[in-house]
C-alpha cells in the first residue's frame, strides 16, 4: 500500500500526515492500539500453528519496524561488554537469515564477527522458542563466548 506517494521505509510521520489527509481522527491513538496488539504476535502465532521458523521471521521484522518508529524501547543488541581471553567483545545481536538460520554478530575487537547458527546447533530451538527480540543479554553472550572459543581454539 501506498502512503503519501511511498511504498517503502514509510515513517510514523508520513502515516500521522496521511490520517489527518484523510480525515482520520486520533492517529497517534490508533498506532498506539496498533503497536500493542502486534506485540502480541508471538502468542498469537502459536495459538494458530505458526511455523516458528516464520514466527521468527515475523517477529523480527515487528521488532525492527516498532523501533524506527520509535514505538519500543527493547534492543535486539546486548549492551554488555566484556572480555573472553583478553579479547573485547561488544554490540552483541541476532539476526534471522533468509534461508532460516540465524546470525549471531558481535564487536569483537573493533572487527563484527558472524557466527551462523543453523538447524543443527543446539542453540536454534532456543532461538526459535524464544524470538529473537525476547533473547536476553546473558543468552546472547553465552552464545558468543560459545562460539567464539570454540573457533579460537
Amino acid at each position: 500500500m501506498y502512503i503519501r506517494a511511498k511504498l517503502r521505509d514509510i515513517t510514523r510521520d508520513d502515516v500521522i500526515r496521511f490520517a489527518k489527509d484523510n480525515g482520520i481522527r486520533r492517529p497517534d491513538a490508533i498506532i498506539r492500539d496498533i503497536v500493542n496488539a502486534i506485540k502480541q504476535f508471538r502468542a498469537v502465532a502459536a495459538k494458530y500453528g505458526v511455523a516458528e521458523q516464520w514466527t521468527g521471521r515475523v517477529e523480527t521484522a515487528i521488532a525492527d519496524n516498532l523501533k524506527s518508529w520509535g514505538e519500543s524501547e527493547e534492543t535486539t543488541y546486548a549492551t554488555c561488554e566484556f572480555a573472553i581471553n583478553g579479547h573485547i567483545i561488544k554490540n552483541i545481536r541476532m539476526e534471522q537469515a533468509y534461508k532460516g538460520n540465524f546470525h549471531l554478530f558481535a564487536e569483537i575487537d573493533g572487527q563484527e564477527r558472524k557466527f551462523v547458527i543453523g538447524k543443527n546447533k543446539e542453540e536454534f530451538s532456543l532461538i526459535e522458542s524464544t524470538g529473537i527480540a525476547n533473547l536476553s543479554s546473558e543468552q546472547l553472550k553465552d552464545m558468543v563466548e560459545k562460539y567464539f572459543t570454540s573457533r579460537s581454539q
